[in-house]
């Protein structure tokens, strides 16, 4: 195996989302390279990313993730930024701007890169 490299149009579509669009890189057994493109008001379902850690950068725009009991815990970022999921925290992402997001992540671990999940529950 050599080494490769690969530009935006030469990448492979990704699992789909509605205002969202993401492109695989590169895949291997423990390790999924992303390209992803957030439309602006745009937010995921609740999900984890089971065994994975996610590690990205954020290239362009603005980026929140609520989480936590009840999933009122919140952390926003903006670009340029770095950011990490660790393995097993549900949440989901947003994009709070009208304008496109842009980030590169990998998902680095075992197991499916995505399980959808209901809200979390609230502590008592």
């Amino acid at each position: 195996m050599g080494i490769e490299f690969k530009t935006e149009g030469e990448l492979d579509e990704g699992a789909g989302t509605p205002g969202v669009v993401r492109k695989v890189a590169f895949r291997t057994d423990d390790c999924v390279m992303i390209t992803s493109h957030v439309a602006g008001g745009t937010g995921t379902g609740w999900h984890h990313h089971g065994e994975r850690h996610v590690f990205g950068y954020l290239i362009e725009g603005s980026a929140a993730v609520e989480y936590g009991p009840g999933g009122r815990e919140r952390i926003d970022g903006s670009a340029p930024g770095f950011f990490h999921v660790p393995p097993g925290v549900v949440h989901r992402d947003l994009n709070p701007d009208d304008e496109t997001q842009v980030s590169v992540v990998s998902f680095v671990g075992s197991g499916p890169v995505v399980v959808n999940a209901d809200e979390p529950e609230v502590d008592d």
